[in-house]
C-alpha cells in the first residue's frame, strides 16, 4: 500500500519512471483520551485538587448547538482504534494507520485540546499549569513511541512571560519541532508577544498558529469579521480571516525585523487567500512605505522568506491547471503539506496536489518543512 501511494509519475522529466516522494505531515491531531484527567499526574498536587473539585475531567463539548459538527463530530469514524477509541487517541495506531501506510517520514503533533484551554477555556493561571502538564504528558506517553512523532509544544498565550518560561523549560526536547501559539484576539505583530518571540528565537523553534476550536464562538480568540456566524459551515469558511489579519500584522508591525531568527507556520487556515493578500500588501507598501520605514523589502518577499502555510484544507478549482497556476503565483516555497488527520476533511499525500510537477510536490511535501521545523537529524 505504501509503495502504491508514494510512487508517482515524474511529469517533469517525462521518462515515465516512478519517483519516490518524501513526506512530512505538518498537522496531525492527537487526542488525549480522558482530557484534563489524563494529565493530573503531571501537575502539582494543589492544582490537581483544584481541577478535581471543578470536575474538570468531566467530558463536555463546550460548543453551542449551532456550532456542533453536522455529522456529530470532527473526527473520522473510520479512524477509530481497534479498541473503538477515538481516532488520534493512540500513538501506536497513528503510526500504523497514518504514518506507515502513507510512507510519512515525520508528523507534527498538534493538540487542539490544549490550545483551546490555553487561549480561551481556562483562566490565565490554569492555562499555564495545563500547558506544562500536557507538554509533559506528550513527552512521556507519545514521543517515546516513534521518532517520527514530532511535537508542537503548546504555550499559554494569555501570559507571554509564562509562555516564554515554558519555551525555555520544555523547548529543548529533541522531538519538539515547533511552538504552538494559540491565536487570541490580538494580532501577532503586537509587542505583547515579544517575550514569546525572544524565547523562540533563543531555542531555535518556529511559531505555529492553528485554529483552536473556540474561534468565533467565545470571547478571547479571533472573531469572524462583520458579525457572529450562524452555523458550523459559516464559521468554518470564515476561519481564514484570522490568518489574513495576522500575516498582515506580522509583515507591517516590524516584528519580523526585530526577530530575524524566527519563522511562522499557519496551519489549517488554507492558503489560496495569501495570493490577493500579498498583492494588496505589496501595492499599498509601495504607495505608503514611509509609514512603515522598517519594512525594507516587498511584503511578497518577506512572506516567501519567513512565513509558511499548510496545504489543508485545499479549496480546489474545477480545472486542475488553475490550481497549478495559483500555486506557482503564490510560490511553492510558501507551502507545507498537512493531512489534518484524523479530522473529517483530511487530505492524504497520494491524492493531494497531483497536478504539480514532482519537484514542486517534493518541495511542498518535504523540503519546505525541513527548512521550517526544527527536526534535527
Amino acid at each position: 500500500m505504501a509503495e502504491q501511494v508514494r510512487d508517482l509519475a515524474d511529469r517533469s522529466g517525462g521518462t515515465g519512471q516512478a519517483s519516490r516522494l518524501k513526506v512530512i505531515d505538518c498537522d496531525v491531531h492527537p487526542v488525549v483520551d480522558g482530557g484534563i484527567g489524563s494529565v493530573y499526574p503531571y501537575m502539582p498536587v494543589a492544582w490537581r485538587e483544584r481541577f478535581k473539585r471543578k470536575r474538570a475531567e468531566a467530558p463536555t463539548s463546550n460548543l453551542p448547538l449551532k456550532y456542533m459538527h453536522p455529522n456529530g463530530g470532527v473526527i473520522r469514524a473510520d479512524a477509530r482504534t481497534p479498541e473503538g477509541k477515538l481516532g488520534g487517541s493512540d500513538p501506536r495506531f497513528v503510526v500504523t494507520d497514518l504514518i506507515e501506510p502513507n510512507g510519512i517520514d515525520a508528523v507534527l503533533l498538534n493538540c487542539t485540546q490544549t490550545s483551546a484551554l490555553a487561549a480561551t477555556l481556562a483562566t490565565t493561571d490554569e492555562s499555564i499549569v495545563l500547558c506544562s502538564a500536557f507538554n509533559d504528558f506528550f513527552a512521556d506517553k507519545w514521543l517515546p513511541v516513534d521518532q517520527r512523532l514530532r511535537y508542537a509544544m503548546c504555550v499559554p498565550s494569555q501570559d507571554p512571560l509564562a509562555a516564554a518560561e515554558e519555551i525555555r523549560r520544555f523547548g529543548k526536547h529533541k522531538q519538539v519541532a515547533a511552538i504552538h501559539l494559540p491565536v487570541i484576539n490580538m494580532l501577532l505583530g503586537n509587542r505583547y508577544f515579544w517575550p514569546i518571540y525572544a524565547a523562540a528565537q533563543e531555542v531555535g523553534l518556529p511559531l505555529m498558529m492553528h485554529v483552536s476550536g473556540t474561534d468565533s464562538i467565545f470571547h478571547g480568540p479571533p472573531m469572524s469579521a462583520g458579525g457572529i456566524p450562524d452555523s458550523y459551515i459559516e464559521r468554518y469558511i470564515t476561519l481564514t480571516q484570522a490568518g489574513e489579519s495576522n500575516v498582515n500584522s506580522l509583515v507591517f508591525s516590524g516584528t519580523l525585523e526585530k526577530f530575524p531568527g524566527i519563522k511562522f507556520l499557519f496551519v489549517e487556515y488554507g492558503f489560496l487567500w495569501i495570493l490577493p493578500l500579498m498583492l494588496r500588501m505589496d501595492r499599498t507598501w509601495r504607495q505608503l512605505r514611509h509609514e512603515t520605514p522598517w519594512v525594507k523589502q516587498s511584503p511578497i518577499d518577506t512572506v516567501r522568506q519567513r512565513i509558511r502555510f499548510t496545504t489543508q484544507p485545499i479549496d480546489e478549482p474545477n480545472d486542475p491547471e488553475d490550481m497549478t497556476r495559483l500555486v506557482r503565483m503564490i510560490g511553492p516555497e510558501c507551502l507545507c503539506f498537512s493531512t489534518d488527520y484524523p479530522h473529517w476533511d483530511n487530505d492524504m499525500p497520494g491524492q493531494t496536489l497531483r497536478m504539480l510537477s514532482v519537484a514542486e510536490r517534493q518541495a511542498i511535501f518535504h523540503d519546505n518543512a525541513v527548512g521550517m521545523l526544527r527536526l534535527g537529524s
